[in-house]
């Protein structure tokens, strides 16, 4: 590590790892052959403290960053059956863009793809255009801590009742219908043959329905903690923060009171009414994602309250820099998207999946 400074954001914190230039050596060049070199010492650091996070070096193209993730990752993967809209970055075959949701639109805490029976062990994000106004940060939350601070009581239902996760997609794209819908299920699965998507829920462990009108319901009953494959720490491991209603229309409130614009509190509300509308004439099950408890009761207002609480409260915002290229352990550290405005280009790639040390034991 002698060529380089190690350091973190502020005294007292450790979310995450920053690695700088030390005597001038900031090119691209000399960080790709450095991870290289030190792939074995940084995934000891992942492993440390969640997250490693590159600043300072001359990182300006797509093509780099791929380059840099697979001296640290060989076997990076493009399979991606997350919700969110993006697209593949020209020149590259493992780089897409983070997210194609409008700006003004929060992406609340999530580990990737965390709904699946196969997760990514890590993920990765370069800054290729840093946000010069408010917001635009990729927040980041310790979901160790998060377990570790969600009242037992809480914690013990969960332990008790799972979670399920309920996905509805249409054939197209239908927001203008259910705004929860991001994308076509034929986008999901890269294919509109049913065949071919009933293949791959079985080997993904996802029941699925065909609905009318050709609608596809996928349902998912999951652990909602997990083991650390690797220190086996407890994790809260769902994506409750994501697929509930409830937490739209907090996302934008408690971003209000972050950032004091007004217009995420008309957002708050707007969130709020729409959520009623929804459930009153879709149904909380058919809306396009929704989160209960294992057994199909729904989670209390106040329950989705704590965990929020206890969400923000270990969330670490951090501003993206041109450059940054963060390094992340998908079994532990969380992250998320502030809204913005102005320009803004974050990419992403993630490793091979990982089976979810649950479903190991199960089919041990």
């Amino acid at each position: 590590m002698d060529q380089v400074v190690c350091e973190f954001r502020e005294e007292g914190t450790t979310l995450p790892l920053f690695i700088k230039p030390k005597n001038g050596q900031d090119s691209a060049e000399f960080i790709i052959q450095w991870i290289g070199e030190n792939k074995e010492l940084l995934r000891q650091k992942i492993l440390e403290y969640g997250a490693v996070m590159f600043r300072g070096f001359k990182i300006d193209k797509g093509v780099e960053f791929e380059r840099a993730m697979q001296q640290f990752e060989p076997e990076l993967s493009k399979d991606y059956h997350g919700t969110s809209p993006r697209k593949q970055l020209p020149g590259t075959e493992y780089v897409f863009t983070a997210s194609e949701l409008p700006r003004f639109f929060p992406i609340p805490q999530h580990i990737e793809m965390s709904f699946l029976a196969a997760p990514p062990r890590n993920i990765f994000f370069c800054c290729l255009d840093e946000p010069v106004g408010p917001g635009g940060e990729t927040t980041l939350c310790d979901f160790k801590k998060v377990y570790e601070d969600i009242d037992p009581a809480v914690r013990q239902k969960f332990e008790e009742k799972e979670v399920m996760i309920v996905r509805n997609y249409r054939k197209g794209w239908t927001v203008f219908t259910d705004p929860t819908q991001l994308k076509g299920w034929p986008e999901i699965y890269d294919t509109d043959k049913k065949e071919e998507v009933e293949e791959h829920c079985r080997k993904s462990f996802q029941d699925f329905t065909w609905m009318k009108n050709d609608g596809l319901k996928l349902v998912n009953q999951r652990a909602a903690f997990e083991n650390h494959p690797e220190t086996g720490d407890r994790i809260w491991f769902n994506h409750l923060q994501t697929f509930h209603w409830y937490m739209i229309s907090d996302e934008f409130y408690r971003i209000y009171k972050r950032m004091g614009l007004f217009k995420y509190l008309l957002l708050s509300w707007f969130a709020w009414f729409l959520k009623m509308i929804l459930f009153i004439f879709i149904g909380p099950m058919n809306c396009g994602f929704h989160t209960c408890y294992g057994d199909g009761t729904e989670i209390p207002d106040a329950v989705n309250k704590h965990v929020r609480d206890v969400t923000w409260k270990n969330m670490v915002f951090n501003r993206w820099k041109k450059g940054d290229m963060i390094m992340i352990d998908n079994y532990r550290i969380s992250h998320g998207r502030q809204p913005y405005s102005g320009k803004r280009l974050i990419v992403v790639s993630w490793s091979k999946p990982y089976l979810r040390p649950s479903l190991r034991e199960k089919n041990e």
